[in-house]
């Protein structure tokens, strides 16, 4: 179909049919991204499948999760800061007392600790008050904001020093889907820019 002279495709698989699609003209396609996969991994994959070697990602999705990852290609590339631009919904499933370099389940185990005792009313206010609104967050280390002109995710895995700045991001919601210690299940409704990975470790943080 076609939506203000851009052509959509939901979902991708290889046995879709491109008939009739011209994707150097500008398509934007809509990929149900697997775990287990870079956004940048799509992206190369994608390029095959089409014929078509101008495709980019509109944000990156990463390389364990899963859902929607938008990716443009040909003219569409041109339309690429609005996408970027947009607002995000995440489900998020954090494991509290266990901390790793990366932040997510990926990286190198550095810290394990027992989980305080909680209520999930007490748990509800503190997420309430620490992370709704705008709010400051530090991106992982291992990400792919740039220090220095250099992705700072290449200068972790170097060993070299990550410093990133907060950034102001903003949660225009967030509620617990399921709290059953160590494991809280957060919906999370945001701004760009924003980054999960920093919110579990933030929040385990506020925990204690």
């Amino acid at each position: 179909m076609k939506k203000s002279g851009v052509n959509q495709i939901t979902p991708l698989g290889r046995s879709h049919s491109f008939a009739g699609i011209d994707f150097q003209a500008g398509a934007a396609l809509l990929i149900n991204k697997p775990s287990g996969i870079t956004s940048f991994g799509v992206v190369r994959q994608v390029r095959k499948l089409i014929g078509v070697r101008k495709v980019g990602h509109a944000g990156t999705l990463d390389p364990a999760a899963t859902g929607l990852l938008i990716l443009l290609a040909g003219k569409a590339t041109r339309s690429q800061a609005d996408f970027m631009g947009l607002d995000k919904e995440y489900s998020a499933q954090i494991l509290l007392g266990v901390e790793t370099t990366t932040w997510d389940m990926d990286g190198e185990v550095i810290e394990k600790k027992a989980v305080p005792l909680i209520e999930r009313t007490d748990l509800e206010a503190l997420i309430a008050d620490r992370f709704s609104g705008e709010i400051d967050q530090i991106p992982p280390s291992f990400s792919a904001v740039k220090q220095q002109g250099v992705p700072s995710y290449r200068r972790a895995r170097q060993g070299q020093p990550v410093n990133l700045e907060p950034r102001k991001v903003r949660v225009f919601e967030i509620e617990i889907q399921d709290w059953t210690s160590p494991e809280i299940t957060l919906r999370v409704s945001c701004s760009s820019g924003f980054y999960v990975r920093s919110l579990a470790h933030d929040v385990g943080a506020a925990i204690g």
